[in-house]
């Protein structure tokens, strides 16, 4: 639930050909493509591995990223780990019960994901990005909410009064009550239509579980057809990659809970990486709109990018998002870069309990490290202590 998420202005509808087109969606035919970006393959039945030194790292100074996530001293717990190099298992290792088939919780991995199955629905003529909240949940025709788009549902800007993790005591938090309260547990999407508005869309920056669960509802209400949107994270996206390992765990009204609620394995999710890697490509098969990943991964939020104060924003703030991806885009409010170890780049799926993807487009890397990490800061694994050594051991840094 906690974190640990062509040009933005002009991706404005289902498709990239046409980004500013009509708001109705509609359907697109299949693309068709042979050029793949990374590697020279995809994993659709498995990854294919090199060895370290094959791939460009000095064994020696791999060994110290291995010592920090591996470490004994309790500061943090790692679960699972793996290294991907142009698209090659340089590293896979697994601890405390976990193994390469044994699921584990994605917590808000699984926002990421969203993301990526808003996009195939964007693609495949579902919704688009200018499609109204109101259209499918009629609560949100009142003031401030009724101009709220998808996306400002995906850039986590659409204004509603949600505290994601409380600072004094995390029962209290509304990342909770929106999964198991009575009001909540059979319909979670409608009971976020029905929460009140704090801000009009794009004023407010703000990071939650709340808004994955009503882009998931809006996605059931536009499909139309119960089994369908049922069989669509399958049919779009894990089937043609491969992801078999996944759960994706609904409501009692069938909706997906597209803030968390997702289970696998490490090497099916870092597929996620390796298809945003690939604009969107899998197979020769474009899964996403042209310019997606531009939009999710690269543009900053522009109700966080123009902000030049932290006045009134949340500590999650003061990193930079895209669409459910973590961002690391130095901001007008900060100082410097949320991770300056690493290229700016970098985005990253990140979740509870240190759950982190991280992808560096520059690098070819993706790496995935699931984890049990406690909430205070001293017991999480640093993400960018880890880039830096990470970094640091590929023999083309020492040049």
């Amino acid at each position: 639930m906690l974190p640990q998420l062509i040009c933005l202005l002009a991706l404005l509808s289902p498709t990239a050909d046409a980004l500013e087109s009509s708001l109705r969606p509609r359907p697109r035919p299949v693309e068709l493509t042979t050029t793949q970006k990374y590697g020279d393959y995809f994993p659709t039945q498995k990854w294919k591995r090199h060895s370290l030194e094959d791939a460009g790292f000095d064994r020696q100074k791999f060994q110290r990223v291995l010592d920090y996530v591996w470490e004994e001293k309790g500061n943090h717990f790692s679960d699972a780990f793996v290294v991907i190099k142009d698209g090659y298992i340089v590293y896979e290792g697994y601890s405390r019960g976990y193994s390469p088939t044994k699921k584990h919780m994605f917590w808000s991995f699984s926002k990421s994901l969203t993301s990526t199955l808003i996009g195939a629905a964007i693609h495949q003529g579902h919704l688009s990005l200018q499609t109204k909240a109101r259209d499918y949940y009629p609560e949100m025709n009142i003031e401030k909410a009724r101009d709220v788009t998808l996306r400002h549902i995906l850039n986590m800007s659409s204004g509603f009064d949600f505290y994601e993790e409380h600072p004094f005591n995390i029962a209290l938090s509304d990342s909770i009550f929106v999964y198991y309260s009575r009001k909540a547990y059979k319909d979670v999407a409608l009971n976020v239509a029905k929460t009140k508005m704090k801000y009009a869309p794009d004023q407010q920056f703000n990071y939650g579980t709340h808004e994955p669960m009503l882009a998931m509802g809006m996605l059931k209400k536009a499909m139309g057809d119960i089994k369908k949107y049922e069989n669509f994270p399958w049919d779009a996206l894990f089937n043609p990659l491969g992801m078999k390992s996944v759960v994706f765990e609904r409501d009692l009204s069938k909706t997906f809970l597209g803030g968390s609620g997702g289970w696998g394995v490490a090497t099916d999710y870092a597929k996620l990486g390796y298809l945003m890697l690939n604009d969107g490509v899998w197979e020769g098969k474009r899964i996403l709109p042209r310019g997606w990943v531009d939009f999710a991964t690269r543009k900053v939020a522009p109700a966080l990018e123009r902000r030049s104060s932290e006045d009134g924003q949340q500590r999650l703030n003061v990193e930079s998002y895209g669409a459910y991806w973590w961002l690391n885009k130095k901001l007008k409010m900060n100082k410097k870069r949320p991770y300056p170890s690493a290229p700016d780049d970098l985005y990253q799926a990140m979740g509870f309990r240190g759950q982190t993807m991280g992808v560096i487009p520059s690098k070819g890397l993706i790496i995935v490290r699931m984890g049990s990490d406690g909430r205070k800061p001293k017991k999480k694994l640093k993400r960018d202590k880890l880039y830096k050594l990470l970094l640091a051991s590929m023999i083309e840094e020492d040049k």
